[in-house]
């Protein structure tokens, strides 16, 4: 009890505190409760409501200014409310989930949280049918204990490093089921991951992290699991992520498990793991319930199109099914946000079209402006074998070779030549044929879309790379790969530098073409500079062959 007290101190001594609101009264049960809110500029009407409930002797100025809810806020169009619990003996601010020393307490959290939520939905013309609730440690049990008790008003829950003390675990009946996200880490010394049923911490008896998420598999009936590796973006903070996704072929519920191995009592994005944001992966997984495109968005292009429902069904049973298949028709064209890293180097959060448009670099559906750098940061090799982890535009002003966004120097071998992976490291391309594989590459996370090839099946342009290609014609340049490669491929064409690219043309199957192999032309003027882009069209679309280049008078 005592860490979990100086956890939230600490957290409040080395983040900044600023308060985003003043305290609202709000009545309850015969005490003046508090809430602060943000409501965003300009937003629009019905929006959605998220709840964000902070930890044992923590408060909602710390949850509101101190967990990335502002700025997401302010970028996806949603209110955030962040409430306060009452005071306990030791003037520590806690929601009344039973711990074994607040026997003495009896709390109407439930019925304070619930009616908190309907007023606002009221004062604030907000969205009954999108209002959320999610926190931290004791904030993120009070989660579990409202999607037991309390399920008819919130669509969705997002508890984070929270567990269920053992009467909520052998009680919970919810009136409604509803989507759940939970997050953990094994090395948690707070929420231990194998449970505490002889209540060593003081906390009260509570069964294993893993015994409680089988409960909430069968709860919301969810029996079939995928599993996936997160990237691990940030070697140096000690923990990767795993998420399991739970589903039934019989309803549209989900239960989203994300275990962060070696992970702490922490806020991935805030402290601890790095390689995810818990405040954009928990309003990824609440927009995705309400229509956003992000699940649908199946090859990540930033459009809902027949790429998306091919790929649903070539992968129908495993994860696919019929649900998905028309989610993804009835968000059929709608583009999908994220963030753009623009030229100039700042960030906007726009459609991939747009971003295009601009000339900007998409890094993918539901990215976000808050956590993205731009221009992207990652490992960059020197003539003499030196690597620095910057930002790629030093990198390539000084001369290096920017190994791509996410890259780091313990992993990043600079005695070894660049891959082509990456569009800073692209090879040059000469007319004819230019062997390569894509056996060891990674995906990019530059914008591409069929708009210049609609009906040619662009796929997932996975395991990507990249040649740099000058014009020695004024005429009519061929690319392809027709024939000629071991794997089905995916081509787009950009005209200019990697900062400043615009797609042109792009290719995925031709019809004259074996193996789903692709060939596109596409006139050009001589001395003009192109980035020839080759991708898989899905995960096991890896091989060897020749990119053949033509230009032609």
């Amino acid at each position: 009890m005592v860490m979990r007290i100086l956890i939230t101190i600490l957290v409040g001594l080395f983040v900044s505190s600023t308060a985003n609101a003043q305290n609202i009264t709000f009545p309850h049960d015969g005490l003046n409760r508090q809430y602060r809110i943000h409501i965003p500029d300009d937003l629009p009407d019905q929006a959605p409501l998220v709840l964000a409930l902070h930890g044992y002797s923590g408060n909602n100025n710390d949850m509101i200014s101190n967990y990335g809810w502002i700025e997401l806020a302010d970028e996806r169009g949603f209110v955030v409310a962040c409430p306060n619990g009452t005071q306990d003996q030791s003037n520590n601010r806690f929601w009344d989930v039973d711990y074994d020393f607040h026997q003495g307490f009896d709390i109407d959290d439930d019925g304070f949280i619930s009616s908190l939520a309907v007023h606002l939905q009221e004062l604030h013309g907000l969205d009954p049918n999108r209002t959320f609730v999610t926190g931290f440690s004791n904030g993120a049990e009070m989660c579990f204990q409202l999607a037991c008790r309390e399920s008819e008003t919130f669509m969705a829950f997002a508890p984070i490093v929270g567990m269920m003390l053992d009467p909520l675990f052998n009680e919970c009946d919810p009136a409604i089921k509803r989507p759940i996200l939970s997050l953990n880490g094994t090395d948690d010394g707070i929420t231990l991951y194998e449970g505490d049923m002889n209540n060593s911490g003081g906390w009260g008896a509570y069964h294993s992290i893993p015994d409680m998420m089988a409960l909430w598999a069968d709860i919301l009936d969810t029996p079939d699991m995928e599993r996936t590796y997160l990237p691990d973006t940030n070697p140096n903070d000690g923990s990767t992520v795993r998420l399991d996704i739970y589903t039934s072929p019989d309803n549209d519920l989900e239960l989203w498990y994300y275990l962060v191995q070696g992970g702490g009592h922490d806020w991935p994005g805030q402290w601890g793991n790095m390689d995810i944001d818990a405040a954009l992966e928990v309003w990824n997984f609440f927009a995705s319930r309400s229509g956003a495109c992000v699940g649908s968005d199946i090859n990540a292009d930033g459009l809902v199109d027949v790429t998306d429902v091919l790929a649903i069904i070539g992968d129908w049973g495993n994860p696919y099914d019929v649900s998905d298949l028309l989610e993804a028709l009835d968000q059929w064209g709608q583009g999908c946000p994220g963030a753009c890293c623009l030229p100039n180097g700042t960030c906007d959060y726009i459609a991939a079209s747009q971003c295009v448009d601009s000339g900007g670099s998409w890094n993918g559906p539901g990215s976000s402006c808050t956590t993205v750098n731009c221009p992207p940061i990652g490992a960059c090799c020197f003539e003499d074998n030196s690597c620095q982890y910057i930002l790629s535009s030093i990198c390539i002003e000084n001369g290096g070779s920017f190994r791509g966004a996410g890259t780091n120097c313990l992993t990043v071998d600079c005695s070894e030549p660049g891959l082509n992976d990456e569009c800073n490291d692209a090879w040059p391309a000469v007319n004819g044929f230019n062997e390569f594989t894509n056996y060891s590459a990674t995906d990019s996370a530059d914008v591409f879309s069929d708009s210049t090839c609609s009906g040619s099946y662009l796929g997932q342009m996975t395991s990507d790379v990249w040649f740099s290609y000058d014009a020695t014609c004024t005429g009519t340049l061929t690319v392809s790969t027709c024939n000629i490669v071991n794997f089905d491929t995916d081509v787009v064409v950009y005209q200019g530098n990697c900062d400043n690219k615009k797609q042109v043309a792009c290719n995925g199957d031709d019809d004259n073409c074996a193996d789903f192999t692709s060939f596109l032309q596409m006139p050009v003027t001589s001395g003009e500079s192109y980035l020839i882009r080759v991708g898989g069209w899905d995960q096991e679309s890896v091989g060897n062959g020749a990119l053949l280049i033509e230009c032609n008078d």
